[in-house]
């Protein structure tokens, strides 16, 4: 299961998330972060890892999604802190890196 708040602020769209982000609640957050993807514009937006206790392949893709698309994503755990350390080394398609 996974749990997805979304608190609205006018400078600021703030994600949290809790619990397993694998299969079906992987699928879930990718509708939902593409749902709401007009309501971001010309805010920061910043989604906490904090409760996320478990991620898969699917879960990671929408992770290096949200951070392609300039989210700020962040943990104190050290799983999860793996979990972005990799995706953030993954070099960004369509990028220079020379």
């Amino acid at each position: 299961m996974l749990r997805t708040m979304i608190t609205e602020t006018p400078f600021e769209q703030k994600w949290v998330l809790q619990g397993r982000l694998c299969k079906q609640w992987a699928a879930d957050l990718k509708e939902r972060w593409e749902s709401t993807r007009g309501t971001r514009e010309g805010r920061r937006c910043t989604v906490d890892l904090e409760d996320v206790i478990s991620v898969d392949p699917q879960g990671e893709a929408i992770l290096f999604e949200m951070i392609t698309e300039g989210a700020a994503l962040f943990a104190t755990r050290a799983y999860m802190k793996h979990i972005l350390e990799s995706l953030k080394a993954v070099p960004k398609l369509g990028s220079a890196s020379e």
